[in-house]
């Protein structure tokens, strides 16, 4: 991470990067709260699986957790903000 001008800490851009149409799903799920089991069981995958997708995505976007991949999936528009459940904000590249 770069610091600005203030001694504050400030993100990289993501690039070009889409989230697959998995990530897409994996990603709109843990923005509704889902766990891994839950989202397991809905989308045919092992849990493993779906923490390995959290874990890239989280890495892509820079985020130490699931909260914080929500919240910069909403500050950089990856996710809708006027969507309820949360919905991905243009298609994935898949």
């Amino acid at each position: 991470m770069d610091i600005d001008q203030n001694g504050c800490e400030v993100s990289q851009p993501v690039g070009d990067w889409l989230p697959s149409s998995i990530q897409v799903r994996i990603l709109e799920g843990v923005a509704a709260g889902f766990t891994s089991g839950r989202l397991s069981r809905e989308l045919y995958l092992s849990s493993k699986t779906i923490d390995y997708h959290i874990h890239v995505m989280s890495d892509k976007l820079q985020a130490p957790n699931r909260v914080a991949l929500v919240s910069r999936a909403f500050v950089l528009q990856i996710l809708r903000t006027d969507a309820w459940p949360p919905r991905i904000a243009w298609e994935a590249a898949d």
